[in-house]
């Protein structure tokens, strides 16, 4: 396990996160779609916010599962907790300081956002 550390466009939101980074998930739902986020997920034991926590405003929308969190500064969104399971943190992989999607090794992932329930169905009974 390695420990990564990300962060906003403007440095207010600095978090960590303990994670082995072999697998990264592309969503193509309506909101993944447009923010362009890579997604990692982790417990909360693995997860660190080391400063922002007052900076940051939440979103939510449909089922309002999800918690969307960007930074009320440059609007970046740095991690959530995902409607798949909110108990965990989805790391948005692009905002790791430390990590370069186009030169690392990993295996990307589709998840079909566009048809949620179909698609949590199936993942869920692999």
């Amino acid at each position: 396990m390695k420990t990564y550390h990300g962060s906003c466009h403007c440095g207010t939101i600095k978090f960590k996160a303990n994670m082995v980074l072999t697998s990264i998930t592309q969503c193509n739902c309506s909101i993944c779609r447009k923010k362009g986020s890579l997604h990692h997920r982790i417990t909360k034991k693995n997860f660190t916010l080391l400063s922002g926590k007052n900076d940051l405003t939440l979103y939510q929308f449909d089922s309002k599962e999800a918690k969307h969190l960007f930074c009320k500064h440059c609007g970046i969104h740095s991690f959530s907790h995902p409607r798949f399971d909110p108990n965990m943190i989805s790391v948005n992989v692009r905002c790791l300081d430390d990590f370069d999607a186009q030169t690392e090794n990993y295996e990307l992932k589709q998840f079909d956002g566009k048809n949620w329930e179909q698609a949590a169905a199936e993942a869920r009974n692999k």
